[in-house]
């Protein structure tokens, strides 16, 4: 029997601090009942969807950004269907080429509100959408998207910086594939509530077995392998998707000498989630120079591969120079990539709490993306 006890800070709006460094340590007690559904045949609302909403009304750009597939075409067409604006793709060739010949004049063709997805696929838009913007500053006039973090690219941030609200999509979370509003897990920051009766009012407590893991966590959140039955299945879903990641997202974008050695730090720094990042040692078993390690690193969290989770200190200074944890971005592709099929898999590789471990923090990464909850440490 295996429960997903991990001991976490909140820090935030809302997080019932107490001390005097504005943060507390609680101990979260995951016990959430699992119900199945087929979600590629099924739209699961977002969690992140009412600040969506709210940032359109209130900025003139909105930056929708997260890993590729995690929904945010499927997200970005409701948003269009509900507020009426129009939506266009620069997957499409010939979109792309007309909006790269000239971006002010394809902006200009505009005349409502528009979503542009995947928008750097043409990186001389972004001036384009500053110059638009800088002359008329309605609220909610574009809704851009894209597999990057593209504000942490100098270029890019230079030219939206304090023009655009920045949302984040992750994979399905646990409340959204049960079509549920998700636990307000920063009031387990107040010693007054009962972590069991606020599991109840969310939904019930169901004990986490085998069974629930290989259920739950094994496949992941991506919409599409969580609709999977098979471990095959997913396992091919994944490493299509890494080809995928690898050409779109990589190759396509930034300068990566050397895309073996790219793939192998994906896979060494996947089995390694839930552990200390230490760079020094992925270089040398990569076999990279340390310096284009920790650049490839930064790019696998600018693409949403993994995230980084930084120890709690009183001590803000400290936060920032102590070692991070490394986490990837999904339980399930860290499952596939290692071949595991079935929990008894993950339990004779002894990494059950490793993978329990990196479910949960994935689970509060999401909460805090859609709910602005706060930052999350360990």
């Amino acid at each position: 029997m295996h429960r997903g006890r991990i001991v976490y800070a909140i820090q935030g709006a809302g997080a019932g601090v107490v001390d005097a460094g504005g943060c507390r340590r609680e101990l979260i007690d995951i016990t959430l009942c699992w119900i199945y559904i087929q979600c590629m045949n099924k739209y699961v609302e977002r969690l992140i969807t009412p600040l969506l909403q709210e940032a359109l009304d209130n900025f003139r750009i909105v930056s929708l950004t997260g890993a590729r597939q995690t929904g945010k075409t499927t997200l970005a067409k409701k948003i269009c269907a509900r507020r009426g604006m129009r939506y266009v793709s620069l997957e499409d060739a010939v979109v792309r080429t007309q909006a790269a010949a000239d971006p002010d004049g394809w902006l200009a063709g505009f005349h409502e509100p528009v979503a542009i997805d995947e928008v750097q696929q043409v990186p001389e838009l972004f001036g384009a959408l500053k110059r638009r913007v800088d002359t008329d500053r309605r609220p909610g006039q574009y809704l851009i998207t894209g597999s990057a973090l593209w504000l942490s690219m100098k270029a890019v941030g230079e030219s939206l910086a304090g023009r655009v609200g920045l949302l984040e999509l992750w994979p399905f979370s646990l409340a959204e594939r049960l079509g549920r509003r998700p636990p307000d897990i920063a009031r387990l920051a107040d010693a007054k509530v009962d972590p069991a009766r606020m599991a109840a009012e969310a939904g019930g407590v169901e004990e986490i077995d085998r069974e629930w893991l290989e259920r739950m966590v094994l496949p992941g959140g991506y919409p599409e392998p969580c609709g999977f039955k098979s471990a095959r299945q997913r396992r091919v879903w994944f490493e299509s998707y890494l080809n995928t990641y690898l050409q779109r997202d990589v190759l396509d974008l930034v300068r990566i000498e050397h895309a073996d050695l790219y793939v192998r730090m994906i896979r060494l720094l996947a089995v390694r989630s839930g552990q200390l990042l230490n760079l020094n040692a992925v270089a040398r078993d990569v076999g990279l120079p340390q310096p284009t390690a920790r650049r490839y690193a930064q790019w696998l969290v600018t693409t949403y591969q993994r995230f980084e989770v930084a120890p709690y200190s009183t001590n803000v200074g400290k936060r920032l120079v102590r070692t991070p944890k490394s986490y990837w971005s999904d339980a399930g592709m860290v499952a596939a990539l290692a071949g595991w099929r079935s929990w008894a898999d993950v339990e004779s590789a002894g990494a059950d709490g490793a993978l329990i471990e990196t479910w949960v923090a994935g689970e509060l990464r999401k909460w805090a993306a859609g709910t602005q909850g706060g930052t999350i440490y360990f």
